[in-house]
């Protein structure tokens, strides 16, 4: 590899929170889905390096103490938690079930980090000629034709006003009992359909206009 992850990675919550523990930027990097305040104590860091030792994703430098090397595609996912130049956060929820996703877009790399069971994560590299909107909808796609009523809530910032605290957009795309769906933009615009395909391009017109990034890398 070269540096860049090109197929999915999956790794777990305490290899996550080693990896956000790590850098030096952390005012600019939001909290993944799942993880809490309970995911930065030392045992669980401990235990995510000594996962990424055994799964082989990481190697002692020799001669350096305690320094690791990480495999590219860990290194492009760490540089793309520590140095953000914007996010997405997908939130999901439900009576019975919650669920998120986020997506990084840093200098090199775009990654999607969706949550799976047991406290695991798959991270997807988006590929620079993809449109981002599509996975974003892609995930709330899954969510919202499993549980109805449901919504999934958008929120977009750039690292910059994130760490300064700036409110972020926010909308969402909503499934309802009924059968039908509802687009609420950042504005408070509420826009009704009959199928979520017409839903999704609403809201696929209102993620062109608050994402903090292009939609594709140039």
């Amino acid at each position: 590899m070269d540096g860049t992850p090109t197929e999915q990675l999956s790794m777990t919550a305490a290899e996550l929170s080693f990896l956000l523990a790590s850098g030096d930027r952390q005012g600019q990097t939001p909290r993944l889905p799942g993880l809490t305040d309970a995911d930065r104590t030392d045992a669980v860091l401990s235990a995510g390096v000594g996962s990424l030792l055994l799964r082989h994703l990481a190697a002692p430098v020799e001669g350096s103490g305690s320094s690791l090397e990480l495999a590219p595609a860990v290194a492009a996912v760490a540089a793309g938690l520590h140095r953000p130049r914007g996010f997405v956060q997908v939130g999901l929820t439900a009576d019975d079930h919650a669920d998120g996703a986020v997506l990084l877009d840093a200098e090199r790399i775009r990654v999607l980090v969706a949550v799976r069971a047991y406290r695991c994560y798959d991270i997807t590299p988006i590929a620079a000629d993809t449109d981002v909107r599509e996975p974003l909808l892609a995930v709330a796609d899954r969510f919202l034709h499993r549980h109805r009523p449901a919504p999934a809530t958008f929120t977009a910032s750039s690292a910059t006003e994130f760490e300064r605290g700036i409110q972020p957009a926010r909308a969402t795309l909503s499934s309802s009992s009924d059968g039908t769906w509802r687009v609420v933009t950042r504005r408070g615009v509420e826009t009704r359909a009959e199928d979520f395909d017409t839903a999704a391009s609403a809201m696929r017109e209102e993620l062109g206009r608050m994402l903090p990034m292009a939609v594709t890398q140039s």
